[in-house]
């Protein structure tokens, strides 16, 4: 005879729902009143996504006036380019910053679909600054990681001061997102990294830095920085680079951080090997260019042999290019990932196989000698 739902132990019962989607669990509840005591177990709400794709996903929403309290950690996606959809997210906002006893310490918001024509998401931005300094007497917690990579808004510095200025135990924070202008300032970035002294690691545009946050970031009275991803666009034509001195006085301090550099196909060639800075520790390189880039290769594998692990290439195939990247495999003894996007030699592609074994073993790779329809795969080659 099986048992009945009701005979199993509680937290058994929990650990099922914490399998089921919200709609599936909210059914699974109603079974009985043993499973909808489980339902209501605070647990099972630490970790919540919402997914707003179509209106009726609004429905959800009402669950949060009973069970946002229980929030730890949200994400929220959605198909930005209905405007029900971006009024459902935005509500999830709002109901989030007015949880009674809110414990909310992780959001990450990820847009799914396309921006409507001219869209600057304001509303997203007012909802944010909302939420990030709604600071109740009996609200304890702070934000200690936020990511805002997926969100295609214009915010500007008044976002993330308001972010600092009441969360300073914020521990990761990523802004790197699709939109085309950046207007968060080098100023603005050293304001927070001065309030935020746990920030360990932290992901923006190369024209939010600046010397000086680098300083502030080195400071002795601080959780040393441990992971730092800069991308490069068309801003670089008018910012200062960042200096050799700069960047080794917080290599000194923080001897654990790992750096990602990546630039895209509007920030200027010509920038690319002064960025480039044998002080920097990277780990990962995207050169994302779509241009001859055989030389940057070739000056990566220079300064960054002992750290390079990943390098990913929006290039075009010339003989050079070969000679680079077999070059980058021969020197770059801890590499274990290398993504090129163009076809190369076979030749090639049989040699640097050669020299990197582990990466072979793994699939870690796209190294293609023959045209293929895209996209393609990581670690698949041509007659797999």
């Amino acid at each position: 005879m099986e048992p009945s739902p009701s005979s199993l132990p509680d937290h058994i019962v929990v650990q099922i729902l914490s399998y089921l989607s919200r709609e599936d669990r909210s059914r699974a509840g109603r079974t009985c009143t043993d499973w909808q005591r489980c339902y209501r177990c605070p647990q099972l709400w630490y970790t919540s996504t919402f997914n707003f794709q179509q209106p009726h996903d609004g429905r959800c929403l009402p669950w949060l006036d009973q069970y946002a309290k229980h929030m730890r950690t949200v994400r929220i996606q959605l198909n930005q380019h209905e405007t029900e959809n971006r009024a459902n997210a935005c509500t999830a906002l709002h109901k989030l910053c007015h949880a009674e006893e809110r414990r909310l310490t992780s959001l990450r918001i990820k847009f799914t679909g396309e921006n409507p024509l001219f869209y600057a998401g304001q509303e997203f931005v007012d909802e944010l600054k909302t939420l990030f300094g709604c600071r109740m007497e009996s609200q304890k917690v702070q934000f200690r990681h936020i990511d805002l990579s997926g969100i295609s808004v214009a915010y500007d510095d008044s976002v993330f001061d308001v972010l600092s200025e009441n969360n300073p135990q914020l521990e990761s924070l990523n802004i790197l997102n699709g939109n085309l202008v950046c207007k968060i300032s080098p100023e603005c970035v050293q304001r927070l990294v001065q309030r935020c002294r746990k920030l360990t690691d932290l992901r923006l545009f190369h024209c939010s830095m600046s010397d000086s946050v680098l300083s502030s970031l080195a400071e002795a009275e601080r959780e040393p920085l441990k992971h730092l991803a800069i991308l490069c666009r068309r801003e670089q034509k008018y910012i200062q680079d960042l200096t050799s001195e700069a960047w080794s006085e917080l290599v000194k301090q923080c001897p654990q951080l790992r750096v990602v550099l990546g630039f895209d196909h509007t920030c200027p060639l010509r920038m690319v090997a002064v960025i480039l800075k044998s002080e920097i520790p990277v780990v990962e390189l995207r050169l994302e260019t779509f241009t001859y880039i055989y030389d940057e290769v070739n000056l990566a594998a220079s300064f960054y042999s002992k750290t390079l692990e990943k390098v990913v290439l929006q290039t075009r195939n010339s003989p050079q290019l070969g000679d680079s990247l077999i070059n980058l495999g021969t020197r770059c003894q801890r590499l274990t990932s290398l993504l090129v996007y163009c076809v190369l030699e076979k030749t090639v592609v049989d040699k640097i196989l050669a020299l990197c074994p582990d990466m072979k073993e793994k699939g870690t790779y796209i190294l293609k000698w023959e045209q293929e329809p895209e996209p393609w795969v990581v670690g698949v080659e041509e007659g797999d």
